[in-house]
């Protein structure tokens, strides 16, 4: 019978995939790290073009969770070990340290679940005194607070299926807007019908598209956000005492939520600016890109925005 791969294996980044990248070349030596935590559902690419804009005095880095084998193998296998937020920053902090990143100062940035496993490593670098973290950017990310974690079948299908059709729509270039209200009250299989004609009609999914199709991606699409909420789960953090931002797209997660819980978890105010595109879309808004180079540039030449 085949062992199971002990935790120090499952930990290990892919083979052939580095957990660390760099995504520029250093202008020159000085040039301060700014570590971007992707989580997955897209791929890495999608920060190409915000590394290509930002100061050159900054060396922009990516981490990618998806190249840690028990992070892509909860997704696959709901019975598998799923690594907590923990697991998956002390992973990232080592590969950061042994790059030699965290021997100066560096901002961190997450995007979606990847702003929760930021936090807990700026949480571990500044418990080193280490660092220092100059700042902590969260792309659209829900906040590890108590009035966000939800057990998995606390998870309304309305809800997964307006996030899906978010997805939907950048995975396929084209903005998937289901009319208000059309999701609510559908279990999945009525609510992926609803997308289905609204994608077809918005010219989103080619004509003659079989609904297994489309509910094979959703199965996939799902298994990742219920693997994240699975990392999250019991997870509290204490405040940080570093600068958040929180970058939040008009058509976000939660978009009723202002502050999607970040100012329960810094000890200074909460800087909110507004960016257009929605969670998927975003990473590929110039308006994002400008943002994002103006805070390294001068942290205070962006206004925040907090109505």
């Amino acid at each position: 019978m085949p062992q199971r791969p002990d935790a120090a294996a499952r930990m290990r980044p892919a083979a052939g995939r580095p957990l660390l990248t760099p995504l520029r070349a250093a202008a020159h030596p000085a040039a301060r790290p700014v570590v971007a935590v992707h989580p997955g559902a897209l791929p890495p690419a999608v920060w190409h073009d915000l590394a290509a804009a930002l100061p050159e005095h900054s060396t922009p880095y990516l981490c990618d969770l998806g190249t840690v084998p028990a992070y892509v193998t909860a997704a696959l296998d709901p019975a598998a070990p799923v690594p907590g937020v923990r697991d998956l920053a002390a992973r990232c902090l080592g590969e950061l340290t042994a790059a030699g990143l965290t021997d100066g100062p560096l901002t961190l940035v997450g995007w979606s679940f990847g702003g929760v496993v930021a936090l807990e490593i700026a949480t571990r670098l500044d418990a080193r005194g280490a660092g220092p973290v100059t700042g902590l950017v969260v792309l659209d990310s829900i906040a590890p607070v108590a009035a966000f974690q939800r057990a998995d079948d606390q998870l309304e299908p309305p809800t997964l299926l307006g996030w899906f059709a978010m997805y939907l729509g950048a995975r396929r270039g084209h903005d998937l807007t289901p009319a208000p209200g059309a999701l609510d009250g559908h279990g999945e299989d009525d609510g992926l019908d609803v997308l289905l004609g609204a994608a077809l009609a918005q010219g989103v999914l080619p004509a003659g598209t079989e609904p297994a199709g489309l509910r094979k991606l959703y199965t996939a699409f799902r298994s990742g956000l219920l693997r994240n909420n699975r990392c999250t789960a019991g997870y509290l953090p204490a405040p940080l005492d570093t600068p958040i931002t929180l970058l939040k797209p008009r058509r976000s997660l939660l978009p009723d939520s202002p502050d999607l819980g970040w100012e329960q978890l810094g000890t200074r105010p909460l800087r909110r600016i507004d960016v257009p595109g929605d969670h998927y879309t975003m990473l590929q808004q110039p308006r994002t890109a400008a943002v994002l180079a103006a805070l390294l540039a001068a942290p205070d030449a962006v206004a925040p925005r907090t109505g």
